[in-house]
């Protein structure tokens, strides 16, 4: 059973599909924090679904639901989209970032201003022109050879995609992956400065985005992408910065020693 009733007001289809088996392009995932992000429907934009409650009870023919997960049924009359317009309809929304109540940048993929500062980019995300919204299999892991952190907002992110005779090519900072079909696991592990990112991104159709794609006799068999992990102990631009740190502070115990064997 369906968690949202489609009434005409909010689908716009003929009655007789008043009931459907998907909330799409509706949601019913309270807002909350943390965020459980996801992509608007054109997948141009991070979004949130905007269903709230209200103080108040909504008039009955705003009031859509016959159950949301974790609600108690005599709490339902009291949710709704947060667009009044849309008629209390709940849709993923983009969303903007604020600091100290300032505004900092929103949540659409192709504008490169909207690019996340390098420590705050949780998701290795790029923005930019070329750059669609991709869902999340898991939270991205930020590590150091002795730090690992997550965010607790996750489920989407903004990478940057263009179409190839093989399919659709999905970029994350300077590795690619091939995309042959839809709900293909992507298994990321990219290095940014000195932080070593892994996770697991969702493809789309490559017919979201691109013209002309592979027909399915020509797909190959595999079904997963994956970049070789790297380890966050090797390599790290911070190791020989700490090396040189230690020596330097070992110079004046050498120089100690030094003398005294010379004494």
């Amino acid at each position: 059973m369906t968690s949202l009733e489609f009434r005409p007001r909010c689908h716009g289809d003929p009655p007789t599909l008043r009931w459907r088996h998907t909330t799409t392009p509706y949601c019913d995932t309270v807002r909350a924090s943390p965020l459980q992000l996801t992509c608007r429907q054109d997948q141009l934009a991070v979004a949130v679904c905007n269903l709230q409650k209200y103080p108040q009870e909504l008039p009955l023919e705003y009031q859509y639901f016959e159950q949301i997960p974790d609600v108690a049924p005599d709490q339902l009359p009291f949710f709704g989209g947060a667009v009044e317009i849309a008629d209390y309809c709940p849709f993923s929304q983009e969303f903007s970032w604020h600091l100290s109540g300032e505004y900092q940048r929103n949540s659409y993929c192709r504008v490169s201003e909207n690019q996340p500062d390098w420590w705050r980019n949780y998701g290795a995300e790029q923005y930019g022109p070329d750059s669609v919204c991709l869902y999340q299999k898991s939270a991205f892991v930020m590590e150091q050879c002795t730090r690992k952190m997550t965010y607790p907002d996750w489920g989407s992110g903004c990478y940057k995609v263009w179409c190839s005779a093989q399919g659709l090519m999905v970029q994350v900072q300077d590795q690619s992956f091939l995309c042959i079909r839809k709900g293909q696991l992507l298994s990321v592990s990219v290095r940014v400065n000195d932080w070593v990112y892994n996770g697991v991104l969702i493809c789309p159709a490559c017919t979201d985005f691109c013209d002309d794609c592979p027909l399915p006799h020509q797909l190959p068999l595999i079904n997963t992408s994956r970049s070789n992990p790297i380890d966050p102990c090797s390599g790290s631009p911070g190791l020989p910065v700490t090396l040189w740190l230690l020596l330097l502070n070992l110079l004046p115990l050498v120089a100690g020693l030094l003398l005294c064997d010379c004494s």
